[in-house]
């Protein structure tokens, strides 16, 4: 369970911060309009909901039998996958209680 833990935590936030911040930036320099540029929460909590990956194509294939595919490695992906969603979830939670609008 710890390597399922690492990699759902870690690629998780990972993804919810690069994509946050990017989309931030993209907004601070004006190359899309509608994103707050003084205040990143917004692009942060945008973040936060694509950061969720959610592997069931991936799931799907290795799960056939054809493939023959590792069970360790099958656990691994599932474990990930169920556990990035909780944790996109608490992200976005956390983000929306810290929103404020009006805040710079």
């Amino acid at each position: 369970i710890g390597a399922i833990f690492l990699y759902a935590m870690a690629g998780t936030l990972i993804s919810c911060f690069i994509v946050g911040y990017l989309t931030f930036f993209v907004g601070k320099i004006g190359l899309v309009s509608g994103i707050d540029p003084n205040n990143p929460m917004e692009a942060l909590l945008f973040g936060a909901l694509i950061s969720a990956v959610d592997p069931v194509a991936t799931l799907s294939i290795m799960g056939s039998p054809e493939l023959q595919c590792d069970q360790l490695l099958y656990s691994l992906v599932f474990g990930e996958s169920v556990l990035n969603d909780a944790i996109a979830i608490v992200l976005f939670k956390t983000f929306h209680k810290c929103y404020d609008p009006e805040a710079p």
